[in-house]
């Protein structure tokens, strides 16, 4: 008993003075949905996911770039902020580049109730189909 309790002091203070000696950062449910959700899709040519820190897979970017229809030639850029509670909580989606769309308010809030059923399997591919097709 008085050996786990050092074990557990010792894991404690390698944490708080930033040593990984032995611990390594497990990856929460949320992150490895998303990462299967990601590794999943099947997007057009006239999409691309980025992201600005490839250890953050929570926080990405999807840029439209329409070859057809009214918004041809545009680049339309979305932010998605998945949160700890995906799938059962959907991702904050907002649209970063100004466009009139009667799904997207002035402040480039993306207002779709498929967002609300986050448990379905393909909804991020069916929400980035949405928009890619929307816009």
């Amino acid at each position: 008993m008085i050996k786990l309790f050092s074990l557990k002091q010792q894991k404690k203070e390698e944490e708080s003075a930033g040593g990984t000696k032995g611990s390594s950062k497990k990856a929460s449910a949320a992150q490895l949905r998303i990462q299967k959700d990601i590794n999943e899709l099947n997007l057009p040519k006239t999409c691309e996911i980025e992201f600005s820190d490839h250890d953050d897979l929570l926080n990405f970017k999807l840029v439209i770039c329409p070859d057809e229809g009214f918004y041809k030639g545009g680049k339309f850029v979305f932010s998605f902020k998945v949160g700890q509670g995906y799938p059962h909580d959907p991702p904050k989606v907002k649209c970063e580049t100004m466009v009139y769309h009667p799904n997207i308010d002035l402040e480039g809030n993306v207002c779709l109730n498929i967002l609300r059923y986050a448990t379905d399997p393909g909804l991020v591919s069916t929400v980035m189909g949405a928009s890619g097709s929307s816009v």
